[in-house]
């Protein structure tokens, strides 16, 4: 079968490299010129298979005016005014129901698990060290009480469907992780098997791959001018690259460009359930830092995620953080990125002379849906047109479990009982 995936960012790499491992022919198209181009590019690198839980829960009904009008929340609400923005607005406010959250969170660990599986598989072939994937386990620490009893509360939930987590008291917390010397905390959840890698570099890998198969045909810096439809499928597109077009005829279509995969599927009559969630980071040389940790660290009051990667003279810390819904601009707001340094500056120590400039600043807007739950399967009304996207901050932890998952569906009309639900709005489970 001929595959068109549409998207060269992580989810849609995984996807054309795990067709290619089904049998199939794969065309992979994407605008930019290189991969990783767009929220791939410099994400939080955290593998957090633990730590799916959708960002719709209870406590945002509550936090609702501060989330509005407070400019220092680590997560802001941007109103706008568009039919289709309130819509996603009040599915967001009613995925926050508690018995909501447990169904997403308990899908969600299933798919971190399966993608997990896959991604291991992957390594075998030996480049873990290229993309600097580490095994170093996840602290999540907590400076409230009330916070930390959340978390002990999700931790119970989460048991039930096979994490390995630990509770740790404040000392505990800096015996396991000594760079925290010196922080007021309550408390922290400790997971050993969360992981670090640096996500583009994984993706200029897996590029490299697909660049090399035989069954393989890349068209990068190309456009989809046209979908001619007959039947209820897609038979043919007019890809431009350049002054260049190429018409392509496909068995099958997938639609894996993150938070443009809706104005790709707008002349299908298409719209999945997806807004942007856009966050930023930061990347601080070791030398720069007092302290530097060995495991990865969120700071949950800060809602900021500290991710150690690379050895040596390239050691680094990613520090990630910050979620604006409803933003779609790729504008370095400097208070944010001030905000974030900040913070690698109280817990870890930052030399005064670097400023924000020095620390390849960066943003990014996350494909998010109202539940948290990616949307993954045949689009209804399309018998040959797919979908691989809305996984939000989320896109490097699942991807290759989404891949396999898409893959699947692909290939035949009963659908595996793990995608369902993923397959909800306009798509079908097969």
């Amino acid at each position: 079968m001929h595959v068109v995936v549409i998207g060269a960012g992580i989810v849609g790499l995984a996807t054309a490299r795990t067709l290619l491992d089904a049998g199939h022919q794969v065309t992979l198209v994407d605008r930019a010129d290189q991969p990783a181009s767009g929220t791939s590019g410099q994400n939080g690198a955290q593998l957090s298979y633990a730590y799916v839980a959708p960002l719709a829960n209870p406590s945002v009904l509550k936090d609702l005016p501060k989330l509005l009008l407070d400019a220092e929340s680590p997560l802001r609400l941007q109103l706008r005014a568009s039919p289709a923005f309130l819509s996603w607005g009040l599915r967001f406010l009613w995925a926050c129901r508690s018995a909501q959250v447990e169904r997403t969170t308990e899908a969600l660990l299933q798919l971190a698990e399966l993608s997990r599986e896959r991604l291991h598989r992957w390594l075998q072939g030996g480049s873990a060290a290229a993309i600097e994937h580490r095994g170093n386990g996840k602290l999540v620490v907590y400076r409230s009480r009330a916070a930390f009893e959340g978390a002990l509360e999700q931790l119970a939930l989460q048991a039930r469907y096979g994490s390995r987590q630990q509770a740790l008291d404040a000392a505990a917390c800096i015996e396991r992780e000594p760079a925290l010397a010196g922080q007021s905390l309550v408390g922290g959840i400790w997971t050993p098997d969360e992981e670090v890698a640096d996500c583009r570099k994984l993706c200029h890998v897996l590029f490299e791959e697909l660049r090399e198969h035989p069954q393989c045909t890349l068209r990068m810096s190309t456009e989809v001018m046209r979908w001619e439809t007959g039947e209820g499928r897609v038979r043919r597109l007019v890809l431009r690259s350049g002054e260049t077009l190429h018409d392509v005829q496909p068995d099958a279509v997938v639609v894996a460009a993150g938070i443009g995969s809706n104005a790709l599927l707008a002349p299908l009559g298409v719209r999945l359930p997806v807004e942007a969630l856009k966050g930023y980071s930061l990347e601080i040389p070791r030398a720069a830092l007092q302290r530097f940790p060995e495991c990865s660290v969120t700071d949950s009051a800060r809602k900021v995620v500290f991710a150690p990667l690379g050895e040596g003279a390239q050691a680094r810390l990613r520090v990630a953080g910050i979620a604006e819904l409803g933003r779609r601009d790729l504008s370095l707001d400097a208070e944010h990125l001030q905000r974030l340094r900040r913070a690698a500056d109280d817990v870890f120590g930052l030399d005064p002379a670097l400023d924000v400039a020095a620390l390849q600043p960066w943003a990014g807007l996350r494909p998010m849906t109202p539940t948290g739950l990616p949307c993954i399967g045949r689009v209804r009304r399309w018998g040959n047109v797919y979908a691989n996207t809305g996984h939000g901050a989320l896109g490097f932890t699942l991807a290759f479990g989404s891949a396999a998952l898409l893959a699947g569906a692909l290939a035949t009309r009963e659908p595996a009982p793990l995608l369902r639900p993923f397959a909800h709005g306009p798509l079908a489970a097969a």
